[in-house]
């Protein structure tokens, strides 16, 4: 008999996750006090804007006095996986309500998406309660851990010297190397090869020609394709008829 999977399950869930959230948000706090952000812009900024390599991105760009035009259409970019995260969400609560749905998607980030899509891997049992769960719990570290920072000043005057700035790339080869690792158990190795080859070439060549942001989004969205085609239940259907 499977258990039922509560809020506070996935309040827990995340906790190795949030303990990266920390680190990177005390990141954030140290760069934004250190551009002369106050407490309460930071505050807000992890409120509302809630996305760690974008609030990255706007502190560096306003202290290059970037046009709010190229500002917003930059974030707009780096953000687009975010829809794409919301939708595979809803794929697997499809019968959660509308307003369910809309609190999801708000507060995912790839964090909590890579978190969802490794248990769904492992064909865990998971709720759209336990969903919000593992959001809530990510989203109130990540601004604790930002306006605490922001508020200690200017205590690290130089975290490239240790390795401060690199705390949001170690989280995401974590998370990366988890799924692929569940992906590789769950799913037929050629599938695996196939998505992850065609997401690297898409990047490579595709970065020739536009922006990384760009190159970034194009991978993203072909690889994805790529993944969903070859592991619909339907053509496996028609694969196991043969």
């Amino acid at each position: 008999m499977n258990k039922t999977v509560t809020f506070m399950d996935g309040i827990k869930s995340p906790i190795p996750v949030s303990l990266g959230y920390i680190s990177i948000g005390a990141a954030f706090g140290i760069v934004a006090s250190a551009q002369g952000y106050s407490i309460w812009q930071v505050f807000f900024m992890s409120t509302f804007l809630y996305a760690g390599a974008a609030q990255f991105i706007i502190v560096a760009m306003m202290a290059v006095h970037t046009p709010i035009s190229v500002m917003v259409l930059t974030i707009f970019l780096v953000n687009f996986r975010m829809f794409l995260q919301s939708l595979t969400a809803t794929q697997i609560f499809p019968h959660q309500s509308l307003k369910s749905g809309m609190m999801m998607g708000t507060l995912i980030t790839d964090e909590s998406f890579g978190l969802l899509t490794l248990e769904h891997a492992k064909r865990a049992t998971i709720t759209p309660i336990w969903m919000h769960g593992v959001n809530v719990m990510s989203y109130l570290t990540w601004i604790a851990s930002t306006v605490v920072v922001a508020a200690l000043g200017n205590l690290i005057p130089n975290p490239e010297k240790y390795g401060i700035d690199y705390a949001l790339v170690a989280m995401f080869i974590g998370l990366l190397a988890l799924t692929l690792d569940s992906m590789v158990k769950h799913e037929k190795l050629p599938v695996v090869l196939t998505v992850v080859t065609s997401a690297v070439l898409l990047y490579f060549f595709a970065g020739i020609i536009v922006s990384s942001y760009v190159a970034v989004l194009i991978a993203t969205i072909v690889g994805a394709l790529i993944g969903a085609i070859m592991t619909n239940p339907k053509n496996k259907r028609v694969g196991e008829g043969v």
